[in-house]
């Protein structure tokens, strides 16, 4: 696996400067809240993703009093190592490297380095938003897959292009837009929507199966966890083409009257539901936080199954809340895991000692 042995943050968020090293398999860093934990992390996610995990702009994470950020990263599997950077100025824009060689997209960072990021945010944004449930595995299947990236970049862009006729449409009085034009936007929307959705749809099912292990071992014995994803039921491309086909075509009137398009991957849902509800109505958060962190797990699972590699872990606060018998079981599942970086508010007790070699960030 690719795992990262360096990292140098000059300046991100609250750090003006500062570098770690990640020598040990397991590392747990530790401090009050507000010294910086989760921003380590999420630097850490930009070298994988490119962006921010947690949903910001690149600007609002460009310390109070600069103009930029720098994050730093020494990468690799052992054999090679290799140089990731990601830098972002307000004059420039956001650059990615790898080995001091410009990529061309920032795109092209996805499947550099992977990483599975957890964070308390998500357990309230992700599993109570439909669009942070479907960014969710759109990050996910991303960075496994390189075709499906480039088939969620032409979506969007032919998205924006159908929705502007529409707009206009709209804004012309004129009743329906114009066939002649919509269309050729129409069959470009059905072929890569149906990929996106297939893409999504077989994730989905080689995801279920990790996710409801891992569950099993943090729940209770009478709580069944399941996911959903609403939008489609079919299962092949063909059907899927033709759904949609038919759906743009039934509801363009709609679509005219609204000025966007109404159909389509990107108003699809994944769903989580506990004990035959809905998850994000009928949960107590300590049931959404296991949840998530299983969901999590199965990502990483489908994620090294999907590319061979197993992706860094990043579990931020994953602790809190968990009782003793569920903080156990995950110190467990960390055990099986190559690379995992934490964080906690407290000082490792016994048990995270065992398992973690850890940072102080009071020191």
């Amino acid at each position: 696996m690719v795992r990262i042995r360096e990292l140098t943050l000059r300046p991100f968020r609250n750090f003006a400067a500062i570098h770690l090293g990640f020598a040990a398999d397991h590392v747990l860093i530790f401090g009050p809240n507000g010294r910086g934990k989760s921003n380590i992390l999420e630097a850490i996610s930009y070298l994988s993703i490119g962006k921010s995990v947690r949903g910001a702009k690149d600007q609002h994470v460009v310390p109070h009093g600069e103009d930029f950020f720098d994050i730093r990263s020494l990468c690799g599997d052992g054999r090679h190592d290799q140089q990731v950077r990601v830098f972002y100025s307000k004059k420039e824009g956001k650059k990615v490297f790898v080995d001091a060689t410009p990529l061309p997209r920032v795109s092209e960072l996805l499947g550099t380095f992977r990483t599975v990021h957890f964070s308390p945010e998500d357990v309230s944004l992700v599993l109570r938003f439909p669009a942070q449930r479907r960014r969710l595995l759109d990050i996910l299947v991303a960075q496994s897959s390189a075709a499906y990236l480039r088939y969620m970049q032409r979506y969007y862009r032919v998205l924006a292009q159908r929705n502007h006729l529409l707009r206009t449409a709209k804004k012309s009085g004129h009743g329906l837009v114009d066939s002649r034009a919509v269309e050729p936007w129409d069959a470009q929307l059905v072929d890569l929507g149906a990929q996106l959705r297939l893409y999504r749809l077989e994730a989905l099912n080689r995801l279920r199966a990790p996710f409801l292990r891992y569950y099993g071992r943090f729940a209770l014995a009478d709580e069944e966890a399941a996911t959903v994803y609403q939008g489609t039921k079919e299962q092949d491309l063909e059907a899927l083409r033709a759904e949609l086909r038919e759906a743009l075509s039934r509801r363009r009137e709609q679509e005219t009257q609204t000025g966007y398009t109404l159909c389509g991957p990107h108003r699809d849902d994944l769903k989580f539901i506990l004990n035959g509800e809905p998850a994000e109505l009928y949960a107590s958060e300590g049931q959404l936080r296991t949840i998530l962190i299983s969901w999590k797990l199965a990502e990483a699972h489908y994620m090294e199954e999907q590319t061979g590699q197993q992706p860094v872990l990043l579990l931020d606060d994953a602790f809190s809340e968990l009782d003793s018998g569920r903080i156990g079981e995950l110190l467990d599942i960390v055990g099986e895991f190559e690379q995992v970086i934490a964080t906690t508010p407290q000082e490792p007790n016994a048990r995270q000692e065992a398992r973690f070699e850890s940072i102080d960030l009071q020191k």
